[in-house]
Order: structure tokens, then sequence, then C-alpha cells
């Protein structure tokens, strides 16, 4: 073999294939794709997206549209116009009336606001299922239940929690599927024959078949997985047995799950409270040491 045969080694033979795909306009490397930061969020929600001066403009609102345009406008909803937006002025509006209905003062309006903005966004740009949904309105709840700087501020009383829980399963919670649904993006496809369809050739119909030879198409074996139902279809039919033999009617199953949740909130604000005294407690036990 000849000089330029014993100098040849296969990373050799690599990198010239990777120059000449890289010249010829082949297959090259796909950028390497960063994940975007995370959007911080402030420590508490008070009056950090509707202000003193932006709640006194709503209580002098004359109408439903301009409480809507104003709480669209203070909540930067950067929606284009159309029923996303709507659907997002709605959502704040309903619950600002809830909140005029509980007789909250600013503060607290201001925060359960900001709470349903932060959770909405959430939701929808990580794609949350409902229980993890859940979770994110838990946490911002509870830094405003409980006096405890700087870990939460006591802005909510027992009586708005459960309140405001309860509001939140009935509305939000319980459409949370459409919600989600409506904010994701659909692409329409639209196709076009490159031919005149009259230029096709036609389809030959074949020979009409005698009333002895036709068959059910159901009734036969090789045919029998087309009309098996589907995995949607058995998960509806067993959620309409389940609800056959509930005992308990819809009202009464809001209602448990609320105050279910409601309790959970309360053992976890006790743990919490507990966990921080012994904390405290063993701190000033060793500076007395």
């Amino acid at each position: 073999m000849n000089a330029t045969a014993d100098s040849f080694h296969p990373s050799t033979a690599r990198s010239q294939r990777s120059a000449r795909s890289s010249r010829s306009g082949g297959w090259k490397v796909p950028p390497k794709q960063v994940k975007p930061p995370p959007v911080e969020e402030p420590l508490f929600l008070t009056f950090s997206d509707l202000t003193q001066a932006s709640l006194g403009e709503l209580a002098v609102a004359e109408s439903k549209a301009e409480v809507k345009r104003l709480l669209s406008r203070f909540l930067a909803i950067d929606q284009d116009e159309g029923m996303r937006t709507e659907i997002m002025a709605d959502m704040y509006y309903h619950l600002y009336a809830f909140c005029r209905s509980k007789s909250l003062n600013a503060e607290k309006t201001s925060t359960i606001l900001s709470i349903a903005k932060r959770l909405l966004e959430d939701s929808i740009a990580q794609r949350l299922p409902i229980e993890e949904a859940y979770d994110v309105f838990k946490r911002l709840l509870l830094k405003h239940c409980v006096q405890r700087p700087p870990w939460s501020v006591s802005v909510f009383t027992y009586e708005d929690v459960r309140a405001i829980t309860e509001y939140m399963h009935e509305t939000f919670f319980r459409h949370y599927r459409l919600y989600c649904y409506v904010y994701v993006t659909h692409c329409n496809l639209d196709m076009e024959m490159g031919a005149d369809p009259a230029a096709l050739l036609e389809i030959d119909a074949g020979f009409p078949l005698g009333e002895g030879e036709e068959v059910v198409a159901r009734e036969q074996p090789e045919l029998a997985f087309l009309f098996e139902p589907s995995e949607k279809e058995k998960a509806e039919a067993a959620l309409r047995e389940a609800k056959a033999r509930e005992p308990e009617d819809r009202a009464t199953i809001i209602k448990r799950k609320v105050e279910e949740g409601v309790a959970k909130l309360t053992e976890e604000f006790e743990e919490r409270l507990a966990a921080q005294d012994k904390r405290f407690a063993e701190q000033l036990e060793e500076k007395g040491k």
C-alpha cells in the first residue's frame, strides 16, 4: 500500500465527510434550545397589579363594560381582541363582583385578583393539570393568610379563605378544562388539488350486489374491531354508571370537597406555625447559651 493509504484514519474520514456535508448544504447540527428563564414573581401580590388608585377608578365605574375595560388595562390582558380577551375579562369581572358582594376591602380585592391572574397565566403557559393548578392556587393563597413575615402576610381571614376557595371551586376549577382548551393554539390546514377534479379518472363502482349477497358490517367478526367503543367512550360510560350509583347530588359533593380543601389548608397552617415556633424556640435557646 502507498503512503496515502497508510495514513488513513476513520476520524479523518468523518471530518472530511462533515466538511463536505456542510459545504453542500446537507444536514446541519440543530441549534441548542435554551429554556426561557423563569418569570420572577413578587413576594406578595397585594397592590402589585391593582393599586388603591386603580380600585378607586373601578369603584366609580358606571357600567359593566367600563369595569371590564378598566380591569383589562390594570391586569394587563395582552391578548388580541376576540374570544380569549372576553373570557379573561369576564373572569376578572365576576371575581371583582364577588369581592364587592363579600364587602372585601381594597387590600383583599387587589390580592385575590392578582392571585387569579397568576393562576390563569401559569396554568396556560405550563399546561398544568388541574391538580397542579390547584397547588399553585393554594400556595399563593397561603402566602397571604398568616402574619409570618417574610414567609407570609395576613391579608385574608379564615372566613375569607373558605369563601374564596369555594368560589374558585364553583367557577374556575369547575370549568378548568374549558379554560385550557380555549387557550390551545389551533391550526387549520387548507388543501388544494393540483388538477381539475373533472380531469380525474372516474372510479368504477363495481357490480351491484343482490339482496342475498349484502351483509351487515357490524355482525362480521373480521370487522368487529371497527365497532368497539373507544377509550373515551368507555370512560364516559363508566362515569355515567358511577354517577348513577352515587347517592349524593352534585352540590353536596362540591360542598364536601370545598370543606375538605379548607380543612387541609387549616391543617397545613397549623403545621407550618408549629414548625416555625419550634425553630424560633431553638434559636432562642442557642442565643441563651
